[in-house]
């Protein structure tokens, strides 16, 4: 059934109109509100865009009584498609069929459920994909930056990215670090990128044996076996000694330092003291240091030239503090031996160099290897770049791992559940077809037109249409209309007679199909104002068809499973709502007003039928005594007692008299006397007291009148209906 409608944009629907129907449906509104063009959408929502319908389950069959149907179905000078119907005698068939479709409407019930279910394991992976794809998505936005370029055709959304993600977690490519993976990419994806010359290796193999000389640890004196070499030695002063025999040489005889007369002796034997073998330490010890100078200054030189280098994906920075660094130690060193070249005596020794270098060789090493990374680079920069998207999206997959893992496992179960509610929604529909198969091989086999020409031939009779009949035409399956010598009518039909046969055509259609199978086929039917020329006593019959269609709703039989009723006519309303004294309304049952107000129509639900006679409006103007309108209430008595009592039940009511006894007698001709002055002459108050507390003692007698004659039950039903909406109806 249809569980909801939308109209819009079509006849006086300006604005948008939603209602959720029952599975029976009343609506009342008056000339062009708009009820025919909501039963035109409804059953042909493709010629409506902008409006739409929904269901609750699959779409069935739309069947709708209108002018058109009328136009279109039913032609005088033609002959009627025929409508198929199972014989009456043919019960074990009946039953067979009736079982059947019962059947097949459990099967489409579970196959309804079965579908569900499957839509819910879709909506709950649903679920899970919209999940995976935002944080994905949030793993787009923080590195979008550094990996664009692989990105690139996987940003237009985040369902394009979360399958990229997918297709990806098979990647074995190397896993870097965040760290790494951003320095690639600055180098691999650096549009300035180019080749550098090689930087070499840095190395100090031969630090050792130039840092490093037994020289130094040596105390360098003179000889030690003159007469002299005893005192020099005892005072340690040898340094001193040697700097005077330096001097000597200026001042001759003289001592340089207390420049007193040396003896050619004494002078000899300091002389002797400092031999060949000091010289030679001396010798060797400059040498040490010479040599010392040259390599350690050759190595900063290589550092420096190093830095000096304009290497655009290299920071020198580092090395240039290692150097500064390198300096301050060698610049030490070599106060040390300037320190040993002055006092030869003195053993000593220098800080080694080699951590330091150490430290310096491996960040150099770091450079050229960042260099020979560059130059390949750019040497391979395609393949390169390849390998780094593949390495990206190795990364990505890898920061989704746990959240992939959860997504995987859900979607194997729910692919599975599918699989398995699959499974049985195609044994459910085979199961379903064959029963369809049966049914309609029986229906093929029993069913008639025949019958269907008796039930409605029948109806026009009782009726009086007694001047033209159908009867089955030569063309098998079809009927035709006749007149009582056997010719076809040819056009002769009044507006009424048509209008009236073509709604039982189309009341025993519901009730059979206009092919030989189909017979109790699923349908939404809707009637629109099926009365228009037609006199009361038609009136009454198309009301009690309508109402028999309303009780297949609530039977569920015949296939019907959602009724809308359209109509503008005050008595066939009253007809088809009436339910006599069970007016309960059915939980299933919605009566519907629509109205137009300024060229837009709108459409609203009642929780009780809106639509209410003159007559009960009458006694709507007796619910409450405090505003009661006491100008017009001897008339709303009078026509009151006059309907229901002389045209409804044949009683005189004012010869009721008998009924009452003493007091009551008296109150009662009072009445009749009140009600006949009050509602033929204009109230005088001399004449006529309509103090409310005379009106309270009139009513409490209308009340007894009901009592005494005996229809208590009516004044209590009429006294306890509600009105909601006032519809001008002559009773």
């Amino acid at each position: 059934m249809l569980n909801k409608i939308k109209l819009h944009k079509t006849a006086c629907y300006n604005e948008v109109v939603e209602f959720e129907p029952k599975e029976i449906n009343y609506f009342f509104g008056g000339n062009g509100v708009g009820k025919s063009s909501m039963g035109k959408v409804i059953s042909n929502i493709a010629a409506f865009p902008s409006c739409e319908i929904n269901w609750a389950s699959a779409p069935i069959d739309i069947n709708i009584y209108n002018k058109q149907f009328v136009k279109s179905s039913f032609s005088q000078s033609n002959q009627i498609k025929g409508i198929f119907t199972l014989g009456k005698d043919l019960t074990e068939t009946q039953t067979f069929i009736e079982e059947s479709n019962n059947k097949i409407g459990e099967l489409k019930t579970k196959i309804d459920g079965l579908e569900k279910s499957q839509t819910q394991q879709s909506d709950k992976l649903s679920a899970k994909v919209t999940e995976m794809q935002d944080k994905a998505w949030s793993l787009k936005r923080k590195f979008e930056d550094d990996f664009k370029p692989a990105f690139v055709n996987f940003m237009g959304s985040g369902e394009s990215f979360f399958n990229k993600c997918l297709t990806e977690q098979s990647n074995t490519s190397t896993l870097l670090s965040e760290k790494d993976i951003k320095e690639k990419c600055k180098r691999v994806f650096n549009d300035d990128l180019k080749a550098f010359d090689p930087i070499t290796d840095f190395t100090f193999e031969e630090l050792e044996s130039n840092e490093y000389s037994e020289i130094l640890n040596t105390k360098i004196i003179g000889k030690e076996d003159i007469e002299i070499a005893k005192l020099i030695q005892k005072l340690d002063n040898s340094d001193w000694v040697k700097d005077g025999v330096d001097y000597l040489q200026v001042t001759e005889d003289s001592c340089p330092f207390c420049q007193q007369s040396i003896s050619s002796e004494l002078r000899k034997q300091i002389e002797s003291f400092f031999d060949e073998s000091y010289e030679n330490q001396k010798i060797e010890l400059n040498d040490f240091i010479d040599s010392y100078e040259t390599y350690v200054g050759g190595l900063i030189s290589e550092l420096e030239l190093l830095c000096n280098r304009e290497i655009a994906i290299i920071d020198f920075q580092a090395l240039n503090d290692k150097i500064d660094l390198l300096k301050e130690q060698y610049k030490n060193n070599i106060a040390t031996l300037e320190a040993k070249q002055k006092t030869p005596s003195v053993p000593t020794s220098i800080d080694s160099l080699k951590e330091l270098l150490s430290e310096i060789s491996a960040l150099v090493t770091s450079y050229k290897t960042k260099v020979e990374k560059n130059n390949k680079t750019v040497l391979n920069i395609k393949s390169e770049k390849d390998s780094l998207k593949s390495e990206i999206w190795r990364f990505i997959v890898n920061e989704l791992d746990i959240d992939l893992k959860a997504y995987n496992s859900t979607k194997q179960a729910v692919n599975k559940a599918c699989a398995g509610i699959s499974e049985s929604i195609k044994a459910t529909k085979e199961e379903k077809g064959k029963l369809e198969k049966a049914v309609k091989e029986k229906e093929a086999d029993v069913t008639s037109v025949k019958p269907t020409v008796n039930e409605i031939n029948k109806i026009l009779a009782l009726f009086g249409f007694t001047n033209f009949s159908l009867a089955e035409a030569e063309k098998k399956g079809f009927y035709k209309v006749i007149r009582e010598d056997g010719s076809e009518v040819q056009e002769t039909l009044s507006e009424g007679e048509s209008t009236f046969l073509t709604f039982l055509y189309f009341y025993h259609m519901l009730r059979g199909s206009t092919s030989d199978t189909g017979i109790g086929k699923d349908k939404v039917v809707i009637i629109d104002d099926p009365i228009s020329s037609l006199d009361s006593n038609v009136i009454f019959i198309v009301s009690n068809l309508t109402k028999e269609l309303i009780r297949d709703v609530k039977n569920k039989t015949n296939g019907i499973k959602q009724i809308f009723i359209l109509s503008h006519n005050v008595y066939f309303f009253k007809e088809v709502t009436f339910k006599g004294n069970g007016n309960n309304k059915w939980k299933e049952e919605a009566y519907w007003i629509i109205r137009k107000l300024d060229n837009n129509s709108f459409i609203k639900e009642h929780d009780k039928n809106p639509v209410k006679t003159t007559y009960e409006l009458l006694w709507r103007e007796l619910d409450d005594i405090e505003k009661i309108n006491t100008a017009t209430i001897f008339n709303t008595l009078r026509r009151i007692l006059e309907y229901y009592f002389n045209i409804l039940g044949g009683l005189d009511y004012e010869k009721a008299v008998s009924k009452f006894e003493g007091e009551e007698q008296i109150i009662f001709k009072s009445l009749i006397s009140w009600i006949n002055d009050g509602s033929h002459f204009i109230n005088d108050d001399l004449v006529v007291d309509a103090e409310p507390e005379n009106v309270s003692k009139y009513l409490k007698v209308f009340r007894l009148m009901f009592e005494r004659l005996g229809h208590e039950s009516h004044y209590n039903m009429m006294s306890n209906n509600e009105t909601e909406i006032k519809v001008n109806a002559n009773a």
